[in-house]
């Protein structure tokens, strides 16, 4: 069951492609790490549901100019832009990746097994899903440095997604330069919004990937929301090699 459909929403959206590249007074060497930013749109409006959201494109604007002041060459896609064939094709190329949609432990037919995945942006009610064995085989092994999973169920205990991007479901202080972040169970749009202006803002003023989850945490929220993350605390998040930030705070960490 797509748990994620019991979301409430609030306003109409179109259905839109946004890309946004580093500016010229980008860093060359960081210019060469690409990220992926997706956002589904149209399962979140009428028909498909009987509520309108303004949070996805919202979410998805948040992430592009989060990535972005990480020194990431980001695109934030939506609408047909956002396809399971899109997605995999890109992901080969990309360092970091952001994807807001409904997710869940889907039935994989090929495995007659289930998997955790998240449903592309096709504007026809009935989304194909984007599972994470096929992330795992464009990705063949490597790690995505910063991944952040917008979704009802991806970080949930049984999850099979940060693996799938490289990300062994660990959590370290130091070291490294990668971080997975998910949603727990139900998630609604309001609250995760909520979260992610505060992680992304935190973030962009130089604190660790593990504070910026604190911080998000910290928000006032309409629902419970959980959250869990696997990776380096107190990395920077930042494209290039594992670097940390002055104001890391290496306590903390779940």
């Amino acid at each position: 069951m797509d748990f994620g459909v019991r979301w409430r929403r609030a306003v109409a959206l179109p259905l839109l492609a946004i890309v946004v590249v580093l500016g010229p007074g980008a860093s060359p060497t960081r210019a060469a790490y690409q990220a992926s930013a997706d956002s589904n749109v149209s399962a979140f409006r009428s028909p498909c549901v009987g509520f309108q959201d303004s949070h996805p494109a919202q979410m998805l604007a948040l992430a592009v100019s989060g990535l972005r002041s990480l020194g990431y060459a980001v695109a934030g896609y939506s609408g047909a832009a956002f396809t399971r064939s899109a997605v995999l094709s890109r992901t080969v190329s990309d360092f970091g990746f952001y994807v807001h949609s409904h997710g869940d432990n889907y039935w994989y037919a090929p495995d007659q097994r289930r998997y955790n995945g998240f449903r592309e942006d096709s504007g026809d009610c009935s989304q194909a899903v984007i599972f994470s064995p096929q992330i795992a085989a464009a990705r063949a092994g490597r790690f995505t440095n910063l991944v952040v999973v917008s979704t009802c169920h991806n970080a949930d205990p049984s999850t099979t997604l940060p693996a799938a991007f490289g990300i062994n479901r660990t959590k370290v202080q130091a070291g490294a330069s990668h971080f997975f972040l998910g949603y727990l169970g139900i998630a609604y749009d309001n609250d995760e919004q909520a979260f992610e202006t505060a992680f992304w803002s935190a973030l962009e003023h130089g604190r660790s990937v593990g504070a910026a989850f604190d911080l998000g945490l910290l928000q006032n929220f309409s629902h419970s929301l959980d959250a869990d993350w696997w990776g380096t605390y107190g990395w920077s998040g930042r494209a290039g090699a594992a670097t940390f930030c002055p104001r890391c705070n290496v306590a903390g960490g779940r």
